[in-house]
C-alpha cells in the first residue's frame, strides 16, 4: 500500500510538470491572427505594471552636427477621426486602440505621397492596407494619439504591441504617417524627428528593391534613437550619431532586453538588429503569408 501511495504521488507531480511546459510552449508560439479576424494578445515576458518606463525621464537629445532643412510640421489628424470606417475592430481592452479598412478620405491622404498614383507601381493593393489608431506616451511622460498604416494581416499583431506599450508607458515621440511630412515616397525627415511609422511604397535605398514597408509589414521605432547602419559604417538618420553607441541603456532605445523587442518577437516578428552586413536598430518586419 505504500508503495502504491508513493508511486501515485509520483505521477501526479510528473503530470503537473508536463502540463507546466505545455502551458509555457503554448504562450512561446502562439499562431499570429488571421487578417480582419478578432486576435488574441501574446502573454508578456515582462509585467507592464512593473515597467521601467514610468515615471519617465526623457532621453537628452543633443544639438546634430549639421543644419537641417527646416520643414512643415506634422499635421494632426482632425476630430473626429474622418479616417474611422463604419466597420473596425477594437481591442477588447481599450477602445481608443482600433483599426479598419482605408476610408476615402485615407486613401485621397496618402495616394500620391506614400501611395503612388499608378496602383500597378506598389506591390500590394491599397484595399489589403489597414489604418490602425493607438494612444502612447512621449518622453515627458504627456500623452498622445498615433496612426499607423499596415497590411491587414499584421494589424492585429499592431494594435495588441502598440496597447502593451502604451500600458507600460513605454516612450515613442510620435506615431504619425509619412503623409504628414511632405515628402513623397521618402521617411528621411521622418527619422530625422524620431517619429515611429510603418507603411510607405518605396524601394530599399540605393536599390529598384521594394523595402518591406511598401507591403505594410514593418515598423520603424524611435528611428533617431535606434539607426540604420550601413556596411560601410554611414548611418541613418544623421541625428542618431549621439547613439551609435548602444552600451549606455536609455529609454527608447533597442536591444534584446528592451519591451519593444520582446513584444513584437513574441507576435512573430523579426528584428533588423540581428541582420548581417548592415544593422537596423529601428527596424522591426513580418512576412506576409
Amino acid at each position: 500500500m505504500k508503495y502504491a501511495v508513493l508511486a501515485l504521488s509520483a505521477l501526479l507531480l510528473w503530470g503537473c510538470a508536463v502540463s507546466h511546459i505545455a502551458e509555457k510552449e503554448g504562450a512561446a508560439t502562439a499562431a499570429a491572427p488571421k487578417a480582419d479576424a478578432p486576435f488574441e494578445t501574446v502573454a508578456l515576458a515582462l509585467d507592464p505594471s512593473e515597467s521601467p518606463y514610468a515615471p519617465q525621464t526623457p532621453i537628452p537629445t543633443p544639438s546634430p552636427s549639421f543644419t537641417p532643412t527646416p520643414t512643415p510640421a506634422a499635421t494632426p489628424t482632425p476630430s473626429p477621426n474622418p479616417y474611422r470606417a463604419e466597420k473596425v475592430t477594437v481591442h477588447k481592452e481599450n477602445d481608443a486602440f482600433w483599426y479598419g479598412k482605408l476610408t476615402e478620405a485615407c486613401k485621397t491622404r496618402i495616394i500620391g505621397t506614400t501611395f503612388p498614383q499608378d496602383p500597378k507601381d506598389c506591390p500590394i493593393k491599397i484595399d489589403d492596407l489597414r489604418y490602425v489608431a493607438i494612444q502612447h506616451f512621449d518622453f515627458d511622460g504627456e500623452e498622445h494619439s498615433g496612426e499607423l498604416i499596415v497590411h491587414k494581416q499584421v494589424a492585429g499583431d499592431v494594435l495588441d504591441i502598440f496597447y502593451r506599450l502604451y500600458l507600460a508607458r513605454y516612450p515613442l515621440t510620435s506615431v504619425k504617417l509619412l503623409d504628414d511630412y511632405n515628402e513623397p515616397f521618402s521617411d528621411g525627415t521622418s527619422m530625422e524627428e524620431n517619429n515611429t511609422s510603418a507603411f510607405c511604397c518605396r524601394y530599399v535605398t540605393g536599390t529598384h528593391r521594394f523595402s518591406r514597408h511598401s507591403y505594410g509589414a514593418a515598423i520603424d521605432v524611435n528611428p533617431m534613437y535606434n539607426p540604420y547602419i550601413r556596411p560601410d559604417g554611414s548611418f541613418a538618420p544623421e541625428s542618431s550619431a549621439p547613439y551609435l553607441d548602444r552600451s549606455p541603456r536609455l529609454p527608447g532605445m533597442i536591444d534584446e532586453n528592451d519591451l519593444c523587442y520582446k513584444l513584437f518577437t513574441q507576435h512573430g516578428w523579426k528584428w533588423g538588429g540581428h541582420f548581417t552586413g548592415e544593422t537596423d536598430y529601428q527596424h522591426f518586419y513580418k512576412k506576409l503569408k
